[in-house]
C-alpha cells in the first residue's frame, strides 16, 4: 500500500482535518485512520514502519518520529515502503510539500515529491482502517436512546437500525440547555436523516422526553446552521458509545498539555 498519506481522524478532530484532506486531495489520495489514534495504539500499529508524522504546533507544521506521539498528536503521516531508503533530505521534501499544500502556496514545484511518491493512476476511495482481529459487530435492528449526565454534561446515545456504531451527542451546560440540542446535533452526521424513519424516531423521542412545543426540525436546523455560520461551535457528535466518548475526551484532555514537550524531537522549518 505504501507510499501513502494517512490522516488520523476522530470525531473531535474531524472538522479540523477536513480542510487539510480537501487540500491534499488535489495532489494525492489519502486515507483516514479512526481506530489507531491514541499513543499506545499508534506505537503498536506503526512500530518499525518507514513513517514520519506531521502536526501543527502554534500554527507551525512540524515533523516528528513515532516516539514523540505521546507529546503531540499527529494530524497526518507519510508512510513509505520498508524497502525505500529515506534520508533526512527525502523526508524534508515531503515536509515542504505538505507545508506548501496546507498553506495554499501557488505554483508548487512537484518534481521532487513526484519522484518520491508517484501519482497513482487510479484515485482510491477513502476508507477507515479497522482492526483485522475485530469480529463484525452484531447490528441492532431498532432505534434506541440512552443517556448519562455527569458534571452537568449529558452524553446522549442514539442507536439506529442496521448501523454498526451509535451516535452520541455531548451536551454541555445540560441544566440550562436540556435535551433540545440533541435533535439537531444528530444531523452533523451525513448518515443521519437519510430516511424518513430517522425523523419519525425523533418525533417519538421528543414526546417521550416531554419536550415543550412542537419539533419543527426544518426551522430548528436552519436556525442552528445560521448560528454556526455566525461563530457558534458545531455540535459535538461522535460515532461511539457513551463509554467510548468519555474515554476519548479524557485522553484528548491529557494530550493537549504540551508543557513538557521536548522541542528537540521535532523538525520545524520557517
Amino acid at each position: 500500500m505504501a507510499p501513502l498519506f494517512l490522516f488520523f481522524v476522530d470525531k473531535d478532530e474531524s472538522q479540523r482535518c477536513a480542510p487539510f484532506i480537501k487540500k491534499l486531495d488535489k495532489y494525492y489520495p489519502s486515507f483516514a485512520d479512526g481506530v489507531y489514534i491514541n499513543p499506545p495504539d499508534l506505537k503498536k500499529k506503526y512500530a518499525g514502519a518507514n513513517i514520519k508524522f506531521f502536526a501543527y504546533d502554534f500554527e507551525d507544521l512540524i515533523m516528528f518520529d513515532l516516539d514523540a506521539v505521546n507529546e503531540i498528536e499527529p494530524l497526518i503521516a507519510a508512510s513509505m515502503d520498508s524497502t525505500t531508503r529515506m534520508t533526512k533530505d527525502s523526508w524534508i521534501v515531503i515536509y515542504k510539500f505538505l507545508k506548501a499544500v496546507f498553506t495554499d502556496q501557488d505554483n508548487i514545484d512537484l518534481t521532487e515529491i513526484h519522484k518520491l511518491i508517484p501519482v497513482p493512476s487510479v484515485q482510491k476511495e477513502k476508507f477507515q482502517l479497522l482492526k483485522s482481529s475485530d469480529k463484525p459487530p452484531e447490528l441492532n435492528k431498532e432505534y434506541g436512546f440512552d443517556y448519562v449526565v455527569e458534571n452537568d454534561i449529558a452524553y446522549c446515545q442514539v442507536t439506529k437500525p442496521y448501523t454498526d456504531l451509535p451516535y452520541t451527542a455531548v451536551i454541555r451546560d445540560f441544566s440550562e440547555q436540556g435535551f433540545e440540542p440533541l435533535f439537531t446535533a444528530l444531523y452533523v452526521s451525513s448518515s443521519w436523516g437519510v430516511c424518513n424513519l430517522d425523523h419519525a424516531f425523533l418525533v417519538k423521542l421528543w414526546k417521550y422526553l416531554n419536550m415543550e412545543g412542537e419539533l419543527d426540525l426544518e426551522n430548528r436546523l436552519a436556525a442552528e446552521i445560521l448560528k454556526c455560520q455566525n461563530g457558534k461551535p458545531e455540535p459535538e457528535l461522535y460515532r461511539l458509545d457513551i463509554m467510548g466518548v468519555k474515554e476519548q475526551l479524557s485522553n484528548k484532555h491529557k494530550r493537549r498539555d504540551f508543557s513538557t514537550v521536548d522541542d528537540s524531537k521535532f523538525i520545524k522549518i520557517n
